[in-house]
């Protein structure tokens, strides 16, 4: 498995700190936030590329796909939280698959929205556009 999830992680985070109170920027999923604004990055699939797969035994390309989860008490708010996020993940390299406003079950004076984005990965952890 190539593993970049912390490299990730870390390299957004300090992207968008300044947006966020500080513990309000997870890798796991919280139904309910701590304290608002609360945002999430999570690696929801990594999967070995099998038409790049060699004749090695050590995976050579990986696909990523991380989803994020946005949570603030203004459309405008998470919005703008939400717009952070997004340019940190493309310069990173990874392709927006999606980015929509989600109804929030459990507290729909909340607004939420859900980004997912892709991106394939070597094992020196290059990064490129899939």
């Amino acid at each position: 498995m190539i593993d970049v999830e912390n490299d990730v992680f870390d390299r957004v985070y300090g992207a968008m700190e300044y947006l966020l109170p500080e513990g309000c920027f997870s890798a796991e999923y919280n139904p309910v936030p701590p304290a608002l604004p609360f945002a999430t990055l999570i690696e929801m699939d990594n999967y070995t590329d099998t038409a790049r797969r060699g004749t090695a035994d050590d995976e050579e390309f990986g696909i990523l796909m991380y989803e994020t989860n946005v949570y603030a008490e203004s459309k405008a708010e998470c919005r703008q939280i939400t717009n952070a996020l997004d340019s940190a993940m493309t310069r990173l390299g990874f392709h927006r698959l999606s980015l929509r406003p989600v109804d929030n079950m459990n507290d729909p004076a909340i607004y939420r929205m859900v980004g997912r984005y892709r991106a394939e990965v070597n094992q020196h952890k290059t990064v490129f556009r899939y």
